[in-house]
């Protein structure tokens, strides 16, 4: 028997020993869990005005090689073992996974209890598309600290970037430096990785980066590294091995120390070991969010034994979306995720809604809190674009040479609801084609700069502080065009939807169907006829407050309900927000462009 594995025996013999010896209140107690996110996270990602550039980091969970995989690999090619999922994990502009085990050369293969492994995993890996890996777990150090050395020394020759464990007789980096370069844009992040513990077995060189202190709380030496990134990086990321194995929800301690590890400066936070996928989460420190997800579960593992009551073979490719704005602040933008499955025992391949892996597929989506599938990303590689898997999305359209990006996105595909995506031909009868690039102008209220998108039939303003589903409003421009046209003084909603305030059937049946309210606005006009200024047409119409329904009289009624109506070209109709405004626009304009310059200085004053 080996020295390590007789140390992991008496490790666990003492831990059986001080739980047998504790008071039987104690032994009585529950694992608290409270943390139970029943209810989905219904607002979309936070995507910004689409001039940001735009990164993402793809995440997966515990490499965990038992000797089945192993034997499966040594025959086949260890690049074998990626091959169903090699695309989704080169679309990321960088891609990390968990290295759970040693790759040490020295000593032979091994499984469990002590997790070693041929060092071609760490190349097939890098081949695959991981970039960096977590090396703090509790198998770290399964073949001794002289298996550390080694395990680094294989991840090196790889070319795999690591953090969570060093040499003997060397240094801790509080961190590794992780640099994104798109477009001549450059974001400097830092990676740190954590883990509970090591089995019991001894670290006698201190190799091994440790998340707790005695009393069960964060260390104050993983604070410390995690404050001087938020100082010298752009953006932090923390690797955590925590948590209680085959759990589908995170303990109390899980959830108060990803609290801490925000508050110390941890933008995103990607758990690890219970072999299942525990739940997202967005966390909230003096208006600075952070992204948590609890655990990635396993993305290679033969745990099949486990998968009915703990799914422990469902799996996921984790994006986490990222942006810096033109004065360089980095922000956590969202999250898309790729459900998959660990096929066979053996490899994890995309998994489909339905057929044998269905209930892993419905696991994924509930433990995403997304039931509607708004974050989900296309198992078809095919359709991954030339930028990759991103989480927030640009589309340019050749119909008018623009582009919609980021919220606007979000808000042209969904109208603000975060539920099924609408079809392009639904969206662009509703919202029209873009016009014009984003533009900072007067919000509808002529308060405050925002970005503004102009659309045929909307002026969509992105309100950047606040949340799904009012982060992106349409202005009013029914109520605009209708005041420019027919100067009726003051503007009375019709809030009576329901009964007369829509008197023709085809103006009501549209609302219902396409947005009510939220969409449209409330009526403020009855039934009209006005003269197309094109074709000199007669049209019935009616003005709501961000729309104006149109008629051709006479017309036979269109089978397809998204054509029955017309709205009208209200964005190109729209005589401007600052003679709406009138003379407030200039002085408001004037106070924003103050405040802007204000807030340059600050920042460089920071720098310094």
């Amino acid at each position: 028997m080996r020295k390590n594995q007789i140390w992991r025996r008496l490790g666990l013999i003492l831990l059986t020993l001080s739980f047998l010896m504790q008071p039987a209140s104690i032994q009585a107690a529950p694992i608290k869990a409270l943390f139970t996110p029943t209810t989905p996270i219904t607002g979309l990602n936070s995507c910004g005005s689409g001039q940001e550039t735009n990164f993402t980091l793809a995440a997966v969970g515990d490499i965990l090689l038992h000797m089945y995989i192993q034997n499966v690999a040594e025959q086949q090619g260890y690049n074998y073992l990626f091959d169903k999922v090699r695309p989704f994990l080169q679309s990321a502009d960088l891609t990390y996974a968990n290295f759970e085990g040693n790759a040490n050369p020295n000593v032979p293969r091994s499984d469990y209890p002590d997790f070693n492994y041929n060092p071609a995993i760490a190349t097939a890996l890098k081949n695959a598309g991981v970039d960096v890996v977590s090396t703090a777990n509790n198998h770290a150090i399964d073949t001794g600290p002289s298996g550390i050395d080694a395990t680094i020394d294989s991840l090196d020759k790889a070319g795999l970037l690591h953090h969570g464990t060093t040499r003997r007789n060397q240094p801790h980096q509080p961190y590794q430096l992780l640099t994104f370069n798109k477009n001549g844009v450059t974001v400097k992040a830092a990676f740190l990785s954590y883990t509970y513990g090591t089995n019991g077995v001894p670290d006698p060189y201190g190799q091994v980066n440790y998340l707790w202190n005695a009393q069960g709380k964060i260390n104050q030496a993983v604070k410390d590294s995690i404050a001087q990134a938020r100082q010298e990086t752009d953006l932090v990321i923390v690797a955590v091995h925590w948590g209680i194995e085959y759990q589908p929800e995170p303990t109390d301690q899980q959830v108060q120390g990803a609290q801490d590890l925000a508050a110390a400066g941890a933008d995103i936070i990607l758990g690890d070991h219970p072999h299942t996928v525990e739940p997202v989460a967005w966390l909230d420190h003096r208006g600075r969010k952070s992204l948590v997800i609890y655990s990635l579960g396993n993305f290679i593992a033969a745990q099949n034994m486990f998968q009915a009551e703990s799914f422990t073979m469902a799996s996921l490719i984790f994006y986490v979306g990222f942006s810096k704005d033109k004065d360089g602040k980095v922000t956590v933008t969202g999250y898309r995720y790729l459900p998959a499955y660990i096929e066979n025992d053996l490899r994890p391949v995309p998994t489909l809604p339905d057929g044998p892996y269905a209930g892993s597929f419905q696991h994924i989506l509930a433990q995403m809190r997304d039931p509607n599938k708004a974050h989900l990303v296309s198992n078809d590689p095919a359709e991954i674009g030339p930028d990759g898997t991103q989480v927030c999305n640009t589309e340019n359209f050749t119909e008018t040479g623009q582009s919609i990006g980021g919220d606007f996105y979000d808000y042209f595909y969904t109208l603000g609801s975060g539920q099924v995506r609408l079809p392009r031909s639904q969206a662009i009868a509703i919202i029209g084609y873009p016009i014009k690039p984003v533009v900072y102008e007067l919000s509808g209220d002529c308060q405050r700069t925002v970005p503004v998108l102009y659309t045929e039939r909307q002026r969509l303003e992105l309100q950047p502080e606040a949340d799904w589903p009012f982060r992106v409003v349409g202005t009013q421009l029914g109520t605009a065009v209708y005041q420019q046209k027919y100067h009726p003084g003051e503007i009375v909603r019709n809030t009576d939807i329901n009964g007369s305030a829509i008197a023709n059937p085809r103006f009501k049946a549209y609302f219902q169907r396409y947005g009510g309210v939220t969409v449209f606005g409330y009526p403020i006009s009855p039934v009209l006829t006005e003269t197309d200024d094109t074709t000199g047409q007669t049209k019935t119409v009616q003005y709501f407050e961000r729309a104006r329904m149109e008629l051709t009289p006479g017309e036979t009624p269109n089978p397809n309900p998204l054509y029955d109506v017309q709205l009208g070209l209200l964005g190109h109709e729209y005589i401007g927000i600052a003679a709406q405004c009138g003379s407030s626009a200039s002085v408001n304009q004037l106070f924003q462009a103050i405040q802007t310059f204000s807030e340059i200085i600050k920042k460089a004053f920071n720098r310094l």
